[in-house]
């Protein structure tokens, strides 16, 4: 009877294995499965849903202990209730999610925190909340969000903006023997959603395209790509760095009638390393004779890559990059070869997938790889396509930015607008059809290079009757997208305008600009030395140490203040509402202070510290 209900135990820790990677795998996805060991009363078995070498698992099992393993065990101490949490970070930190359940010992009482929520149809920023377990013995916290609660299972909340709210309920036993809290995000009205998607081009060095996962013509898209330039008016968007490195692109996004705006960032590692193209050769006969149930697969992938990974379609895998695999039946089969680029340090630079189906019962040596190169015809927009492909007899199907096939062996294609454009060639063998393959570019057409007209140039007036103020006027002329940097942390898009700085000093100014058309840029730089603003001043607060970035929970700040004093704390949102206000007495000293963002939505917000004249301003991420 043992040995029947380990092996039960066995097989439904395959399945959910086989479950989970199957299924579609979410950023940051922290929901988690568990399983008790049927021969050990306090041992249980957990498993991460999202199985992706990307992201980082942290286990806390509730009796200060945890794992750092996607799929881990643990065996509890003694009876009682236990708090198992799953943290789920993605290493390059663009997403951090994290949840948690309880677990009960010695009793069948458990604690449900689900909870469902209807909007009402008559009132626009109006919900209604209902927590799924309906039990006198229970206790019921809300937090909508937006610093109101309630204590009732059935409740409503009449929100008084649009925006995006953090929705929380806490289920607690009466007896304190467990507790639960599920939180989910609300879109009340109607807001803005700045996130966005990047892809890396196949072709050219350091070069990426943006998209924003929205598209809608009441809305303004403007990009910051973190090395000074920047793009307004259009949600896609390419972009050339100059230098390898870290950069950070956000995506602001603003509805015309300025009734909300948001902005999300991503960080781009850029480095030398080629990008990812997965491909590879079936080769059904080989020195083990020609037994079809042999079949040999060869790597011929481009670029650099340090990791395969090879699904053979009947449930098994293999991580050598020129694997023999026997199959057992002779049928249809789909291959898929995954590669990897990683560096030293675990972040994965580039990941590449293909899939090709073919017969096993067919021992005939069949190949078909598809590849071309191209080259530009002068400086026009034509493209001329020449054909690699290997295998015989192949049929050719051209696809230039998802367009009508073109069935030649070689092919050309106008390309009309600047911009990224995809260009797909896919081959078929006619002595097996279930033999194909693709090869995908993109092509960055910068449009006709004599019309490129950057100059980045312009002049700059102090006010005399406003110290520590200066006009700056862009003579780069019109059709350009012009970026201020003034030197003291602060930006601006204008054509023109004023800045006035607070502090004395020599200030490096750089004007920035960009053809959207044809994408040149230019940049034009000057020094511009203050001396006669008026608020320099002797700092009585400084921050010491502020952690951790990004929050997920609790933001700890160590103010410094060289006098007792009262000091207001405000959290403040991408569109300028004050989200948290909070008054405090500082002591001379380091204050320890605490901000809870458990409630917030992620995005980025600012953090204001007010005493006196004084003000500190810090980038929360989240």
């Amino acid at each position: 009877m043992k040995k029947l209900l380990s092996l039960k135990f066995l097989l439904f820790l395959l399945a959910l294995i086989w479950f989970s990677n199957s299924g579609a795998q979410n950023p940051c996805n922290a929901t988690w499965t568990k399983q008790k060991d049927p021969n050990s009363a306090l041992k249980y078995y957990f498993m991460a849903n999202l199985n992706d070498t990307n992201y980082r698992y942290i286990w806390t099992f509730g009796d200060g202990t945890g794992s750092d393993a996607r799929v881990t065990f643990h065996t509890f101490p003694h009876t009682g209730a236990y708090i198992v949490c799953l943290k789920v970070t993605k290493k390059d930190t663009t997403c951090t999610q994290t949840f948690c359940d309880t677990i009960v010992f010695g009793s069948n009482i458990t604690c449900n925190a689900a909870w469902t929520k209807q909007k009402d149809p008559a009132i626009t920023l109006k919900y209604y909340f209902s927590a799924t377990l309906n039990d006198t013995n229970y206790r019921y916290l809300w937090t909508f969000g937006d610093g109101t609660g309630s204590d009732a299972r059935l409740t409503f909340r009449n929100y008084a903006h649009t925006g995006k709210y953090y929705v929380c309920l806490k289920v607690m036993k009466k007896d304190s023997s467990c507790q639960q809290t599920k939180c989910d995000s609300i879109k009340v009205g109607t807001i803005c959603t700045a996130s966005f998607t990047r892809i890396a081009s196949n072709t050219l060095a350091r070069t990426y395209s943006f998209e924003a996962n929205t598209s809608d013509t009441n809305y303004i898209y403007k990009y910051t790509f973190g090395d000074g330039s920047a793009a307004t008016y259009g949600r896609f968007k390419t972009h050339t760095y100059a230098n390898n490195g870290t950069y950070t692109v956000c995506l602001t996004v603003t509805r015309k009638d300025s009734s909300c705006a948001e902005t999300q960032c991503q960080t781009i590692k850029i480095d030398t390393h080629s990008p990812c193209n997965a491909n590879f050769n079936i080769i059904k006969s080989d020195s083990i004779g020609s037994n079809p149930h042999y079949v040999r697969f060869a790597d011929v992938s481009p670029g650099t890559h340090t990791r395969c990974v090879y699904n053979f379609g009947d449930g098994t895998s293999s991580d050598n990059c020129n694997p023999i695999h026997y199959f057992a039946s002779l049928d249809s089969k789909t291959i898929c070869l995954t590669i990897y680029n990683i560096n030293s340090n675990k972040d994965t630079l580039c990941k590449s997938t293909t899939c090709k189906t073919f017969n096993t019962g067919n021992n005939k040596s069949i190949t078909c790889v598809a590849v071309f190169d191209y080259e530009r015809i002068g400086t026009s927009s034509n493209y001329r396509f020449i054909n690699h492909s290997l295998g015989s007899p192949l049929q050719y199907r051209w696809v230039f930015d998802g367009g009508a096939p073109v069935t030649t062996t070689n092919a050309e294609h106008n390309f009309v607008t600047p911009g990224l454009h995809l260009a797909c060639l896919y081959v078929v063998n006619t002595l097996d059809t279930n033999c194909s393959s693709s090869f995908c570019v993109n092509i960055l057409f910068p449009g006709n290079v004599t019309q490129q007209q950057c100059n980045a140039d312009y002049s700059y007036t102090p006010d005399a009757t406003n110290p520590g103020n200066f006009e700056f006027t862009s003579f780069s002329g019109s059709g350009v997208i012009n970026n201020w940097n003034f030197g003291d942390g602060s930006y601006s898009n204008d054509e023109s305008g004023q800045h006035t700085y607070l502090q004395n000093g020599t200030y490096s100014v750089c004007l920035s600009v960009l053809n959207s058309i044809d994408s040149c840029s230019d940049m034009h730089c000057d020094s511009i030395v203050v001396s006669n603003a008026t608020g320099v001043k002797t700092n009585q607060i400084s921050i010491g140490s502020i952690y951790p970035i990004p929050v997920e929970q609790v933001l700890q700040i160590d103010l410094q203040s060289k006098i007792s004093q009262p000091a207001c704390l405000r959290l403040i949102d991408v569109t300028g509402k004050i989200i948290f206000e909070e008054n405090t007495q500082l002591q001379k000293g380091i204050n320890p202070l605490k901000l809870d963002m458990v409630q917030y939505p992620q995005g980025i917000y600012l953090l204001q510290i007010q005493s006196g004249n004084e003000q500190i301003v810090r980038k929360i991420v989240k």
